[in-house]
């Protein structure tokens, strides 16, 4: 919706100085904020009308006759929607009269400065409604094209019906009932659909109050007689302002296949068919909240390829991917499809299984040697990779699924330092975790040290998709730390400690720098690629960022379109002075601005009323379970409105399941980003295709 406390954007046209500023004295007395701007030439007065930009124009009668109605003329055949305010001294009536049958729509007396408060109240006021009507209407005309595209092209059979009469169906029903086209199909009534035996049947259910909303489980024919049985679903429905009932006969064959493609897509990784990353991690958090562990010996196997960033760049990219597809189908293999197993990082993977301690020693021996045995080939050698075996035990103390997964990294990490042949199991008196822990932060800043100093981080891409037909490929840049075995470690868990250590403007500058040569290279292949990239506090508290954000893409000869920096809202709150000054810069060199982790706080839009802002990215909290609560619905529904009402577009974060995604697809959010869509990648390929 528009704000109706922005500051008005006012027009006057005329030639004399003092009686514009009269006017405008008179409307910033009355306590109005107004922009204004006056003209007297045409050739100024319509660059003005061009910039379609003001609100009111207040346009002077005490000129010569000819050119009033010239003045009025240009201003009610310009693209601007702006109200037209006559200003009269002592003029005749019938040019005025004109003026309002032209489509002025108020003519005021330059000596009744009330009357023109009220007048310019009243027309901002109507003004505003009218745009936001317009704005309602392209938003319906958009929503039911899109409503049509997904009738057309949805997999179940749908119907409208009005006075017991077909109006519209798509292409499944037709071919269903066995009709060509909708000529066949249009004004024959839904009785001829059903089979003579059941008529009474649907003669009594249309009778009955659920006729209008419910379903029927009902004998069928086609349009040569054959029978068939179906459950059609009723609900009240419109088309074209009349009201009809919409009947859906749901392809259950289809439906059963589209779940477990989703379920498949949203559990599995891509590249080795082992599951993923966050569905064991949703396992162990169901698995501990439940308290299914009790009285079971759960072990959780961990285990990585050694020196496999050293494979990858001596043997290169493609042969690294056939060894870790090789290493999938040998650990299928060695594990017998048991337990959960995943792929859980690039170059790890995890299976967790119900083992006592010898069997779980036994398990990591034989994978040894099975892994000495395999022939792994490539196109040009044979290549000999070692594996490391962490193996870490659910006990009652465990807190957390991360803590769980922590203890297994750990035992990985002492597995290939340690002399143990390769397997250790954790040993709560022995091992602490390698990070998130601390007493790990001095090691932690070392390593992060030498990360900056030898380029040790990794950046990972994951893309930003618009929920409204765009194509615009946008991803978002995100940073992995990588230990001395080239084992991922995510920012949740190493950037408390840079920032403890005053390391996070250089880790950003290191991000940036790096993520605009990547986009320079995509570029330069002719892909149109746009970052989201993250500025941390320490980089919006220092004052060089924005010199050294300007060298980088000059030495790069990159451009500032290219990017958009993203900051937490928490931290534009508690630094709103420094971020100003840094993100007016951004925009002087055509950067574009996000707010990170949005909507959480109170009077969260009041940023969005003092700073350049481009994009929101809604708090992942306020989506957590949004498909079965209408509640959150609700209060999404009303933040998205009010972010795009000032002209910014809004993206959700952390989707991760397709009843999410209709959800946010009705309630009009921009963007979309998560799992559902792709794991972040090194790799830049995702097929973004406007719908």
């Amino acid at each position: 919706m528009s704000n109706p406390d922005r500051a008005i954007e006012l027009l006057i046209i005329d030639s004399s100085l003092d009686s514009a500023e009269s006017q405008i004295s008179t409307l910033r007395n009355a306590g109005m904020a107004i922009h204004p701007k006056r003209v007297n030439t045409e050739a100024d007065i319509l660059d003005a009308l061009s910039s379609g930009q003001h609100d009111v124009i207040l346009c002077s009668a005490d000129v010569e006759k000819s050119q009033f109605e010239r003045n009025v003329e240009l201003c009610i055949h310009s693209s601007s929607d702006a109200s037209l305010i006559i200003m009269y001294k002592d003029q005749e009536p019938d040019p005025l009269l004109n003026a309002l049958r032209l489509g002025a729509r108020d003519v005021v007396s330059i000596n009744d400065p009330e009357h023109l408060q009220l007048v310019v109240k009243r027309e901002f006021s109507d003004l505003l409604i009218r745009r936001d009507l317009q704005d309602t209407q392209r938003r319906l005309r958009e929503a039911e094209t899109r409503c049509s595209t997904l009738v057309e092209s949805s997999r179940d059979a749908i119907a409208y019906i009005h006075e017991g009469m077909h109006v519209l169906a798509n292409p499944v029903y037709l071919q269903m009932f066995g009709y060509i086209d909708l000529e066949e199909l249009e004004g024959l009534p839904i009785l001829d659909m059903i089979a003579r035996e059941d008529l009474p049947k649907f003669k009594k259910f249309l009778r009955t109050a659920e006729s209008s909303q419910g379903d029927l489980e009902i004998n069928c024919q086609k349009s040569e007689g054959e029978p068939f049985k179906a459950r059609l679903e009723f609900s009240p429905a419109s088309i074209e302002g009349e009201p009809c009932t919409q009947i859906i006969i749901r392809n259950s064959d289809s439906s059963r296949q589209l779940e477990q493609k989703i379920e498949q897509i949203s559990s599995h990784d891509p590249q080795t068919g082992l599951y993923n990353r966050q569905f064991l991690t949703s396992q162990l958090d169901r698995i501990i909240a439940k308290g299914e562990f009790a009285g079971k010996t759960l072990a959780l196997f961990y285990i990585t390829i050694d020196e496999f960033q050293k494979i990858r760049s001596e043997a290169g990219i493609a042969a690294s991917d056939s060894l870790l597809q090789e290493f999938a189908n040998l650990l299928i293999s060695h594990f017998e499809e048991k337990g959960i197993l995943a792929r859980f990082g690039d170059h790890s993977f995890t299976n967790l299984l119900e083992v006592t301690h010898e069997q779980a020693s036994n398990l990591a021996n034989q994978l040894h040697k099975a892994v000495a045995a395999h022939l792994f080939r490539t196109d040009k050698d044979l290549l000999e990779p070692r594996c490391n075996i962490g193996i870490s035990y659910l006990t009652s103390s465990t807190p957390s699924s991360q803590e769980f997964i922590n203890n297994a990294y750990s035992a990985c990490g002492a597995a290939r330092t340690g002399n143990n042949n390769g397997t250790a199991f954790y040993d709560e008196e022995e091992m602490r975790p390698e990070f998130g822990n601390e007493a790990n932060e001095t090691r932690l800043n070392e390593l992060i040290q030498n990360a900056l100093d030898n380029n040790g981080f990794k950046l990972v891409y994951q893309p930003v998709v618009s929920l409204q037909g765009e194509s615009r490929e946008f991803y978002a840049v995100l940073t992995r730390l990588l230990d001395a075995n080239g084992d991922e470690i995510l920012p949740n868990h190493f950037m408390g400690a840079a920032s403890q250590a005053n390391q996070m403007a250089l880790v950003d500058r290191w991000v940036i720098k790096h993520a605009i040569q990547e986009l320079v290279s995509q570029r330069e292949k002719g892909q149109k690629v746009q970052f989201f990239i993250t500025l941390s506090l320490e980089s919006l508290e220092d004052k060089e960022t924005l010199l050294w954000i300007c060298d980088c893409l000059r030495d790069q000869r990159a451009k500032g379109a290219w990017l958009i920096f993203q900051v937490r809202e928490a931290d534009l709150r508690s630094h709103l002075t420094e971020a100003r000054a840094l993100l007016d810069g951004l925009k002087k060199i055509k950067c574009q601005i996000a707010i990170d982790r949005y909507g959480v706080l109170s009077k969260s839009d009041t940023l969005l009323k003092h700073l350049p802002i481009d994009y929101v990215k809604f708090d992942p909290t306020l989506v957590e379970g949004i498909a079965g609560n209408q509640s959150l619905q609700d209060s999404l529904v009303k933040l998205n409105t009010e972010t795009q009402s000032h002209g910014v577009k809004t993206i959700v974060m952390g989707v991760e399941d397709a009843n999410s995604l209709a959800v946010l697809w009705t309630i009009g959010v921009n963007y979309i980003q998560g799992y559902f869509l792709q794991e972040p990648s090194e790799s830049i390929s995702y097929e973004f295709t406007g719908t």
